[in-house]
């Protein structure tokens, strides 16, 4: 940290997204490295303006504040947690409850990301490689989760 610098728990969308929310039909939230992955296939399927991205910088004490003015700001917005870890090994089951209990489970929290598995990683690149665009596919399908809704 430089001076004059100061730690953000969250890093709300600030992008085209931010400036007309009524038209944003998705809000993802991540932490660590996935951001620039989504942010860059965001940009590559234009739809900057329908999906907006929130960084959660600090999971404990959970951010319940800062999350809840970002949901409130998107209010036509599916919810959902990225990550790139696998389920059952990332933060999915620490965040999903407590961003319910933010929003008094108004609306679900979907998952887009890897599938549980006993490995932290595949171990093979080209698997990496089509597990990280299933990830990105559902992310960015505004369809996704229509059938379980």
């Amino acid at each position: 940290m430089l001076p004059g610098t100061h730690f953000q728990r969250v890093i709300p969308e600030d992008g085209p997204a931010a400036q007309n929310p009524g038209n944003v039909k998705r809000l993802l939230f991540c932490t660590g490295k996935v951001y620039y992955d989504l942010t860059r296939e965001r940009k590559a399927r234009d739809m900057v303006e329908q999906v907006a991205i929130t960084r959660i910088e600090q999971l404990s004490p959970f951010p319940f504040d800062l999350l809840l003015q970002e949901v409130q700001k998107y209010p036509e917005a599916e919810l959902a947690w990225c990550q790139e870890e696998h389920k059952n090994q990332g933060y999915y089951d620490y965040v999903k409850p407590r961003l319910r209990t933010t929003i008094s489970r108004a609306k679900p929290v979907w998952y887009a990301g890897r599938d549980p598995a006993a490995a932290p990683a595949t171990g093979n690149k080209k698997t990496h490689l089509t597990e990280l665009q299933r990830l990105l596919d559902t992310a960015f399908d505004l369809d996704a989760f229509k059938k379980f809704s």
